[in-house]
């Protein structure tokens, strides 16, 4: 091998050597001296002779042989290995593996001397990593055995495939060792003498946490516990967080959710029937996740990532749910029938959109449990750190994936009654008094004993079990033609539940209505026969209680216990766990505030469960939930420093709640609470802190003619916009945006003005031909013989953005321009943002993140726009940094762009209104709708006719006017057949547009009312476009609706047709333009609903590069080029 050189002689004893040598002979006399007359009698051999055994050296000679004769054999690079190879073990840095350092640790063992310490050290250690490289046993397998979550919690851990399965014990977490008094005291009199609630313990939770909390620690509970009737040893759920409330605990509760249709299950309903005696918020919440299940079917479906949610060709069979076993794959063969084939291929079509849909649905929900639950119960909702008590992380020599087995004593650590709200104590009171009243008539509750409660339960389970999910009552809410319920009705029980603030922690605080409840659970764990308090503690290495005080400092309290216990040590775990004094808060580290032991166990439960879980843990990743599954429930912490409830909630009810609405975002802790938190936060404006109600009804127009009017008649419609803008600006700044009468028509006035101009056309068609075919040679590269670049991402988004920053003086960072505080990327985010902000609040779970990612970002490209504009504003040190990021040299177009602004200001405007209501409006419009436009047209002339290709190629080749205007019609009829776009509008006045409905109706219009533009459908009107579908290049210019249409006119109708032919010209003379092969050749999209649209619109969504995203305007589409 080249520079490996060929060792010819041996190398000559180092010093060391000859030391060791010398000293060798010495020492090896002397040791065999003594040797010979330590040695015994030679007895080990029939014939009187010694074995021939190897002398064994005395403990110095190892030693000093050992050493220096490992010593002798490493040269300075050998060291260094060891030394690194050590370093590393102890961090566990990842090695360098091109520094060859692998190599170098096999030569330096190969150069010690064989059988040596050092060697066998360094050899051993070296084997022992690459064992540790890989799992023993293997803890994920493939197989669509092992592919998904079985019904029942079963092979989670494939070590040991039972461990966690429902139906299995209960495990025992401490040892009962100590012995207890024969004779206990009775439940009733414990739950009344340290238990039941006083008039004086009725206080809020002293951190203002909300009702939500407890309705998740409901589902949480019921997730993992359900004693079997009968046999109370016996759990009947997982032990894991697999949202089984949700979808059930076995194979049969399981189908009974499911539709077998399209992986989806029966609407606004869920499996768990226990909870359906729970305050109605809990329901709501199982609902919110069922509704989040539907979606995630319905995006994966769309999205059919890499094919793996191909639909089968035909209509899916009939099921017949009454058959045994319907939901059974039929088992295939050579023999099978066409019929059998195909109810396979649906069976196995629902089937994977329902367990990938599970998938992520139980996804989600962990992540709300441990970014949302755990950080409330630690107070860090309080505080604007990102840390997380984070399970999943890498550590190594702690397994992941080794299953969970829930235990009694957790069975009990989790009854938080303590803490239930005076609202929902009403509530199960009410519940408890109607459902008994034939047993207690006087309806006094401290007299339901516990064989009534049980018959009681019992009668009403079984009601519920007769029936399937979505025919059990809820709430006495009312189900609609589609099985739903009203959204309003649901909104107003999770808004009335994000504001209800829980009860306090501590002895004394348990309604009096879960007394027979209470009594329940103490009969319940002494089955069990569980440890004490004390030695639950003591398990968890917490100092035991030595005093009665020392378990709770209230004396009347302390009393208590004393008196039904003699000792600190009897106290049971049940009875302790409630009566414990609670935590005082702490921020963070104390939010919740339960007792001291419940604190402690709480925490070291969660991580099991989710480090336990396989599914949770290593198999939790795209493979598995695909790219867009898994984006959809990660968090980010630059949002809500990780939070995540807020999609739970805005996918639910996107016509209720803001985007940006703190009911969403914080809905554990009461609004109020969250609002004083944001405020000392400085984040106070980031959020509104208003109740959610239904956004008014939006009306659609449909027609060319209504478009045009209502795009036109800046007096009578405005532009709008919701609450995502106002979170991007700031209210702050709100009042500046050019949603006005004047500032649109100073607008349009300044516009016309600077446009009228000869040479302000040429100039357009100038830049954006110069500017995009620098970016192509900019951005493009070799791939085998083929030229390629992604056009849409590194070209047609871009492009723009060079335009408006030039034109408007935006900070850009560029190679010419080092100095500036954008990159191209970064600005294109921010601009883009901006933008959809004003498509009314749209996709609020896929836009929300970027706007809020973009927040910091767009509040600085307007304070530094502002202060270029305004010297006298600006504070010195911004100023200092404006001279220095807006030094470029001045342009045509930058020249336009000052009139521009200057015309504005001399109309009276000052400078906050002009920055955000025309330069960053404008700015982001023309961005966004001119990369919009420059790629749906691209992708219609690379996927359409050859005929209209090879013209449009031929017109783009020439450089005179003639052409280019031909090639103008030919770019605004493919812009109008591909049109996504669709704007809204605010009606400033009541009145009436004929013919704008979908069947010609007229829209009646209140002051007030929103008009969603549908642009896609004007595009194809019959009555503007005669032969709508038919691509004509001759249609003459003014019969185009404005294709850069956005919040405002942008630059106009004739500056954005200019532009974008300019783009598509120097593309489409690529010589053998083309996709490139495959997926990335394509521009990748999805039909949506229109949102805001009622009668099923539609619009295309485009896939991110990623695929982990559906954004309103197109992000990538990889082309080639000889």
């Amino acid at each position: 091998m080249p520079n490996v050189k060929a060792q010819a002689h041996p190398v000559a004893p180092s010093d060391l050597q000859r030391l060791r040598h010398g000293l060798g002979k010495d020492f090896q006399q002397m040791a065999g001296l003594i040797s010979a007359a330590r040695r015994p009698l030679p007895d080990q051999s029939g014939d009187g002779t010694y074995l021939d055994d190897k002398p064994i050296s005395p403990d110095v000679m190892d030693r000093v042989n050992g050493a220096l004769g490992d010593l002798s054999h490493l040269g300075i690079k050998d060291v260094e290995t060891l030394l690194k190879v050590v370093k590393l073990g102890k961090s566990g840095e990842p090695w360098q593996d091109k520094e060859y350092l692998m190599e170098h640790l096999i030569q330096t063992a190969s150069g010690l001397p064989d059988d040596s310490t050092l060697q066998k050290r360094v050899t051993d250690g070296f084997l022992t990593q690459l064992y540790n490289d890989l799992q023993h046993p293997p803890i994920s397998y493939l197989g669509r055995d092992y592919q998904y979550r079985s019904a029942d919690g079963s092979f989670n851990s494939l070590v040991n495939p039972n461990v966690g399965k429902a139906g299995t014990p209960y495990a025992r977490t401490a040892a009962p060792k100590a012995m207890q008094p024969g004779s206990l005291p009775d439940p009733g009199v414990i739950f009344d003498s340290i238990m039941a609630r006083k008039d004086c313990n009725r206080e809020d939770h002293p951190n203002q946490i909300s009702s939500v909390l407890f309705y998740l620690a409901s589902i949480i509970i019921h997730d993992l516990f359900r004693t079997k009737h009968g046999d109370p040893q016996i759990s009947e759920t997982s032990s894991y967080l697999d949202l089984a409330p949700l979808y059930g605990s076995n194979i049969e509760e399981q189908m009974k959710m499911r539709t077998g249709y399209d992986g989806k299950i029966r609407p606004d309903c869920f499996s768990e029937t226990r909870l359906l005696s729970f305050p109605p918020g809990v329901g709501t919440l199982l609902i919110m996740f069922n509704r989040f299940h539907q979606h995630v079917a319905e995006q994966l479906a769309d999205i059919n990532e890499k094919g793996q949610f191909s639909r089968p060709e035909g209509e899916p069979p009939e099921i017949d749910y009454k058959a045994k076993e319907w939901w059974k794959l039929p088992e295939l063969s050579h023999t099978s029938t066409a019929e059998e084939r195909r109810v396979a291929a649906w069976r196995k079509y629902d089937e994977d959109l329902f367990q990938v849909s599970r998938l992520c649905t139980s996804g989600l929900y962990i992540q709300i449990i441990l970014q949302d639950y755990v950080r409330t119960i630690l107070n860090l909702n309080k505080t604007d750190s990102n840390w997380v008590l984070n399970p999943r992380s890498e550590i190594k020599g702690v397994p992941v994936a080794a299953g969970n087995q829930v235990s009694a004593e957790f069975n009990l650590v989790y009854r938080w009654h303590s803490a239930i709200s005076a609202k929902d104590e009403k509530w199960t009171e009410d519940l408890l008094k109607h459902q008994f009243k034939e047993e207690i008539p006087d309806g006094d509750l401290t007299k339901l004993s516990f064989p009534i409660f049980m018959r009681g339960a019992m009668k009403m389970e079984q009601a519920y079990k007769s029936q399937l999910p979505n025919e059990r009552e809820f709430a006495g809410l009312e189900r609609q033609s589609d099985g739903t319920f009203k959204d309003d009705d649901l909104v107003k029980i999770i808004a009335e539940s994000v504001e209800d603030c829980a009860n306090s922690y501590g002895a004394n605080r348990v309604p009096v209505c879960m007394r027979v409840i209470e009594q329940l659970g103490i009969e319940q764990s002494r089955a069990w026969s569980l440890a004490s308090l004390n030695e639950f503690r003591k398990y968890f290495n917490l100092a035991p209680h030595k005093k009665f005080t020392d378990i709770n400092s209230d004396p009347e309290v302390a009393a208590q216990l004393s008196r039904l216990y003699d000792h600190p040590d009897q106290v049971e775990l049940y009875p302790g766990l409630v009566a414990e004094e609670p935590k005082k808060p702490q921020v963070p580290g104390a939010g919740l505030t339960p007792s001291y032991t419940v604190s402690r166990a709480v925490l070291s439960d969660a991580v099991a469960l989710v480090r336990g879980d396989r599914f949770y843990t290593i198999d939790f990743h795209p493979k598995k939930l695909t790219n867009w599954g898994y984006s959809a429930v990660a968090f980010d912490s630059s949002v809500d420093n990780g939070c995540i409830a807020y999609k739970l909630f805005l996918n639910a009810f996107p016509q209720h709640f803001r985007p940006n609405s703190i009911y969403a975002h914080y809905p554990m802790t009461v609004p109020s609470e969250m609002e004083s938190v944001m405020t000392t936060l400085g984040r106070h404006d980031q959020y509104s802190y208003d109740k959610p109600e239904r956004v008014p009804e939006t009306h659609v127009a449909f027609s060319g003619a209504a478009v045009q009017a209502l795009a036109s008649d800046t007096d009578s419609f405005r532009v709008t916009w919701g609450g995502s803008m106002e979170y991007l600006i700031s209210p702050n700044q709100k009042n500046f945006m050019a949603t006005n009468v004047k500032g649109s028509s100073i607008h349009s006035q300044v516009l016309k003005t600077i446009t009228a101009d000869p040479k302000w056309d040429p100039t357009v068609r100038k830049y954006f031909e110069d500017k995009t075919a620098t970016m192509i040679a900019k951005k493009a590269y070799k791939l085998a013989n083929l030229t390629q670049v992604d056009m849409i991402r590194d070209v047609g988004n871009l492009v723009p953005v060079h335009y408006v920053s030039e034109l408007f003086s935006l900070p850009l960072k560029t190679t010419a321009a080092t100095a500036e505080v954008f990159t191209e990327h970064e600005l294109y985010l921010a601009l883009l943002s901006i933008y959809t902000s004003f498509l009314k609040d749209v996709d609020s779970i896929d836009t929300f993140q970027m706007r809020q990612m973009s927040y910091h970002a767009v509040q600085t490209l307007g304070k530094l726009v502002q202060a270029n504009i305004d010297d006298v504003q600006a504070p010195s040190l911004l100023r200092s940094i404006m001279t220095a990021a807006f030094a470029d040299a001045d342009s045509p177009t930058k020249e336009y762009g000052d009139s521009f602004i200057a015309c504005l200001l001399k109309s009276g405007l000052d400078a906050k209104h002009v920055v955000w209501g025309h330069v960053l409006s404008t700015a982001s419009g023309v961005t966004a709708t001119l990369g919009s436009l420059f790629a749906t047209c691209l992708d219609y002339f690379l996927t359409g006719d050859k005929t209209t290709l090879d013209t449009v190629q031929r017109l783009a080749a020439q450089d005179d006017d003639q052409s280019f205007e031909k090639l103008q019609n030919f770019v605004l009829e493919a812009a109008r057949l591909s049109c996504q776009i669709g704007v809204y509008r605010s009606a400033n006045i009541a009145t009436s547009l004929p013919n704008a409905g979908p069947e010609g109706q007229t829209l009646e219009l209140k002051a007030g009312d929103r008009v969603l533009l549908n642009l896609r459908a004007a595009c194809r009107d019959a009555n503007f476009f005669p032969k709508p579908e038919h691509f004509d290049s001759t249609r003459p210019f003014e019969a185009y609706m404005h294709p850069g249409m956005g919040p405002h006119e942008n630059l106009g109708f004739g500056t954005t047709r200019t532009a974008l032919t300019a783009m598509l010209k120097i593309v489409l003379r690529l010589k053998g333009l083309k996709g490139a092969t495959g997926p990335q050749g394509k521009l990748h999209k999805i039909e949506r609903k229109l949102p805001g649209g009622v009668h099923g619109e539609k619009y295309s969504g485009f896939l991110t590069e990623n695929w982990d995203a559906v954004w309103p305007v197109p992000q990538t589409l990889k082309v080639n080029w000889l």
